[in-house]
């Protein structure tokens, strides 16, 4: 099979899974929109998310694959299913156990990736004799909201709530971070009640004041005294938090139910290698379309079935849950699929040989390279949670911006993969370098043109997919943001996937390993730079930043291996022209309608993102066949060899 025809194999059904699961986020963003129970749900699922994508994305085969093959090839079939069956056990053991310590410190490990969601400030008031005023002080920059929690029965009143520009006095820093020429005058929000909404309740024995910020507003602090009057029955606590404050617990809950989804996925992963090797494609790729139509089942279906389709919460659980079954049918249709190929992987009790050694050697720096983009993210979702709404945003981006990587880059990564390892194992690196150039220019030629199109489009792009029920007009130009910074480097993304297999093709997991420490240690200061001045928004461009610094690293650690050829060298000027022309025919398009996009109905907006994707494509596939930087008989001969 070509290296084409198996990545339109491993990309159809990859592109089938991302339509389904814009289906999917469009009716997650229906009944959950951007508010506590979505910033929870996703943060629940970003755990057993992020395994998927590592282990179902290449970093666990990249281990796998090369061992196996070599089995195959070398001792036959017999032997190789006997290695397939030694680690598939190996594994489930090890992730059975990770996953019976981890739900029940799932409250620990949820701090950990979500620490914005616990309280910002907390103080213990004992003596119930008379009210005692607390002074406080709590950080609010990109704040949309601040809750006062009294709890144990007390009762509480602000006697003073001000809203204050504070210069940080950090050298160099302070300087990225603040902004002395639209310094905010002091906001007094008790005398200005009536402008700044203010509401109180009552749950579970626990005082709830909410207090709205100015929209926009450029306050970094909010000062204040509360009168507390404790409870009789003992300590009464008074926390102030910058997000909800049921969405730490909401999120612990979740997350116990998803967690399960990583055993799953890693087992999945597994056999997808074992499919993958022998050249079955479709499976593996199809299989997370079933997670999308269960998803589909559960949110269009079970929600109806229970009448809670206007209740966030309670769809959360529902979501929650769906993720849970969607792994176990998942594990269950690979499983099948082994069967009718004749590769029957039994649980056995497994042998620490030398080949399963080498195995958790090449394994775990595998996974830390392969996965490196989705730590990044994960960083990143650890910085957002400090600001309500923040997760919600980058997730509804990066399910847009993951488009193109998944119809791309990972179809390209599990393609080249065993192709480079199996042209390396007959000596031949002349056809292993080739490959490689294919999926170079193949990536630069999709992603390009689309990572161009997010950054000039993105509120026409986010608001005609997601504006509607609880999904706000301000949700979508928030998330149309976030979507522009991800777009600068969805082409790194891509290239990630494409060059790794040069490394993990000569069983070399130590090198991309060394580069993804790097790449994080980027991402993370980007990001704390970025974040206090642009919000979620610094995130993704902290994400576009590290894609790009590893790209540099992986080409740097290939030049004694991988050279750019001459017909690559040729095209690319090409692509990048094209995709220029591409870009200035869709902004003047985008000029003459962009009114379509605002307080209009889901049909013109449709209609209008229509007409911008049909041009953009139409622009420039004319312009690269124009300009020779592709051809159609290149890609009908690419995809019959």
């Amino acid at each position: 099979m070509s290296l084409l025809k198996s990545m339109a194999t491993v990309s159809g059904f990859t592109a089938l899974s991302r339509v389904l699961g814009f289906i999917r986020d469009i009716c997650i963003g229906f009944f959950l929109g951007s508010g506590h129970a979505a910033d929870a749900f996703f943060a629940a699922f970003k755990f057993p998310n992020l395994f998927r994508r590592i282990f179902g994305e290449g970093a666990f085969n990249s281990a796998f694959v090369p061992l196996f093959g070599k089995e195959l090839n070398e001792k036959g079939k017999k032997e190789a299913v006997q290695f397939a069956s030694q680690t598939f056990s190996m594994l489930a053991i090890v992730l059975i156990i990770i996953t019976a310590i981890a739900i029940p410190l799932m409250h620990w490990i949820t701090m950990i990736h979500a620490p914005g969601f616990k309280a910002a400030t907390t103080f213990s008031v004992t003596d119930n004799s008379k009210p005692k005023e607390i002074p406080f002080g709590i950080n609010v920059r990109g704040a949309k909201s601040i809750y006062i929690t009294v709890d144990n029965s007390g009762d509480a009143e602000l006697t003073n709530a001000t809203l204050l520009y504070k210069k940080k006095n950090i050298p160099v820093i302070s300087s990225l971070l603040t902004d002395d020429k639209e310094k905010p005058k002091p906001l007094d929000l008790i005398k200005n009640i009536s402008e700044y909404r203010q509401a109180e309740w009552i749950k579970d024995h626990q005082w709830v004041k909410k207090i709205t910020l100015p929209p926009n507003h450029k306050y970094n602090t909010l000062e204040g005294k509360a009168l507390i009057h404790a409870s009789d029955t003992g300590a009464t606590n008074i926390k102030i938090y910058r997000n909800h404050p049921e969405t730490f617990n909401l999120t612990v809950t979740l997350s116990k139910i998803t967690f399960i989804y990583l055993l799953c996925m890693a087992l999945v992963a597994h056999l997808s290698g074992v499919l993958n090797t022998i050249k079955v494609f479709g499976m593996p790729a199809a299989a997370p379309i079933l997670l999308n139509v269960i998803f589909l089942l559960g949110l269009l279906g079970v929600t109806s079935i229970m009448g809670i389709k206007s209740h966030p919460l309670e769809c959360a659980h529902v979501a929650a849950w769906c993720v849970f079954i969607a792994g176990f049918v998942q594990l269950g249709a690979l499983y099948i699929t082994c069967i009718r190929k004749g590769i029957r992987i039994r649980f056995c009790k497994p042998k620490i040989n030398s080949k399963m050694k080498r195995l958790f050697i090449l394994m775990g720096p595998g996974i830390l390279a392969a996965g490196i983009q989705q730590i990044n993210l994960l960083i990143g979702g650890i910085i957002a949670s400090f600001r309500e709404g923040a997760i919600s945003y980058l997730y509804y981006s990066e399910r847009v911006y993951q488009l193109p990587l998944g119809m791309i880059g990972v179809g390209l990564g599990i393609v080249l993969l065993p192709e480079v390892t199996r042209r390396l194992r007959k000596g031949d690196q002349v056809g292993a370098v080739t490959s490689m150039n294919r999926g170079v220019e193949m990536a630069l030629l999709i992603t390009l043109p689309a990572a161009l199109a997010m950054a000039l489009i993105p509120y026409p792009i986010i608001s005609t997919l997601f504006q509607r029920g609880a999904f706000s007009p301000d949700d979508a130009m928030a998330t149309s943001m976030a979507l522009a910074g991800f777009s600068f480097g969805v082409p790194g993304y891509v290239l990630v996937k494409v060059l790794q297999p040069g490394f993990f093709a000569r069983e070399n997991t130590k090198s991309p390993m060394i580069m993804a420490g790097i790449t994080v240690l980027v991402n993370i200061v980007v990001s704390l730079l970025l974040f206090g001045r642009l919000g979620h928004v610094g995130i993704a461009l902290a994400t576009a930043v590290a894609a790009w610094v590893n790209v540099a690293l992986l080409l740097f650690g290939l030049k004694d291996f991988w050279k750019a050829d001459s017909r690559l060298k040729k095209r690319l000027p090409r692509i990048i022209i094209a995709t220029m022309i591409m870009g200035i025919g869709i902004w003047i398009i985008n000029k003459g309608i962009e009114g379509w996009f605002v307080e209009s109905g889901f049909g013109q907006r449709l209609l209008g993102l229509s007409i911008l994707v049909i041009s953009g494509l139409l622009i420039y596939a004319i312009a690269a066949l124009k300009l020779k930087a592709t051809s159609i008989e290149d890609l009908k001969n690419e995809y019959q060899k």
